[in-house]
């Protein structure tokens, strides 16, 4: 079995269900990737198990009368295209032994394959139709980008691991929390109509999914169902395997009055926070900010020395002293684009709560650091 190919579509079709492949499995077929022909169709899948990614590339129609086959090929096939020297290339495929010949130009490699008989069945989830809906790539990826570096990284709570989505009437809101900091997102769209539903969605999973997402107005279809969430393309189809844990109701956390609210531009605050982290030390990588006098001042004291800047805030309410970390606040500030920012804060000890002037329905709630050594 021989295919005519260009090296470039194939590598990129190979990188984008790279993602879903175990880091470490002791599942041997599970660290391959699944390819099968059908008509002039060549699919690609892989899977981990909790998460799996398909996608597809449509070959020239002098394929078209090749018999359908089915071969599970090695990641190293894909660093052995990211080098091939000639972007045309043939594979060659074993059916009785499973190699892999890629040859062209000058260059042949011979790689190892294996029986696709044992791997696990591929097919597309139909549950959760009365959840599914329609949003635009670029939507979907900003508003995830505006949440997911809240999530916990720390297995070991695991509830914080995920992304809380919750559809009800024309809304959904993503929420995620490391338990430092929480941020909030509704989406509201008139076509919606949701029954009242949950699901936590694995971060680690958004986060891969993020790097498939195009910053282009095509919509992606994502259909909540089962003990799944699905994400289709139409070129890209990724399913992930929801959280069972429970998300903890975090609306009490939210205050409803602020003590203090500032207004400051976004890019003057993330050049100074940017210079302060520069000195800020320790787990906390805290810096000073105080608020007075129609101004903030940033301060950081450490072993490598000190900085204090002052930059125009406008301050509505009395004047405060509080500790921050510098990498919670430019978490923010890098993935959003607006032009100014709104800061409520709650005391010494209260929260600070952050609002992008153009983005409706969004908050970034920080805890400060109560203490810094």
């Amino acid at each position: 079995m021989q295919l005519s190919i260009s090296v470039s579509d194939f590598y990129r079709s190979l990188e984008i269900v790279e993602k879903a492949l175990p880091t470490r499995s002791t599942i041997s077929f599970l660290n391959n990737i699944y390819l099968e022909l059908s008509g002039t169709q060549l699919s690609f899948y892989a899977t981990n198990l909790e998460m799996e990614i398909k996608t597809a590339l449509t070959l020239a129609p002098d394929h078209e009368k090749m018999d359908s086959f089915a071969i599970l090929l090695p990641q190293k096939i894909i660093e052995v295209l990211r080098y091939f020297p000639t972007n045309d290339a043939f594979l060659v495929f074993d059916p009785q032994s499973y190699r892999i010949t890629v040859s062209g130009g000058s260059a042949e490699f011979s790689l190892f394959g294996a029986d696709p008989h044992d791997y696990p069945e591929r097919k597309i989830d139909s549950d959760g139709e009365d959840l599914k809906f329609q949003i635009k790539q670029a939507e979907l990826k900003k508003y995830l980008k505006m949440v997911l570096f809240s999530a916990s990284t720390d297995e070991t709570r695991p509830a914080f691991n995920g992304i809380l989505f919750e559809f009800k009437g024309n809304k959904i809101t993503l929420t995620a929390s490391d338990t430092y900091r929480l941020a909030v997102k509704e989406i509201i769209k008139e076509e919606w109509n949701f029954k009242e539903a949950k699901c936590l969605v694995p971060a680690r999973s958004l986060r891969e999914f993020l790097k498939i997402l195009g910053d282009d107005e095509q919509m992606i279809t994502v259909v909540p169902g089962g003990n799944k969430i699905s994400f289709d393309t139409g070129l890209v189809y990724l399913s992930a395997r929801l959280l069972q844990e429970k998300f903890p109701d975090v609306s009490s956390i939210i205050p409803q009055a602020f003590q203090s609210r500032i207004k400051i531009d976004k890019k003057l605050l993330e050049d100074t926070i940017s210079r302060a982290a520069l000195l800020a030390e320790g787990k906390n990588q805290a810096v000073q900010l105080a608020f007075q006098d129609n101004a903030l001042i940033a301060r950081v004291t450490s072993q490598q020395g000190k900085m204090e800047e002052k930059l125009p805030a406008q301050i509505d309410g009395e004047n405060l002293e509080l500790f921050v970390n510098t990498k919670f606040v430019l978490d923010l500030l890098k993935v959003t684009e607006d032009l100014s920012m709104s800061i409520d804060l709650h005391g010494h000890e209260g929260p600070l709560i952050f609002m992008p002037s153009g983005e409706k329905g969004y908050l970034y709630l920080v805890l400060p650091i109560k203490k810094v050594n």
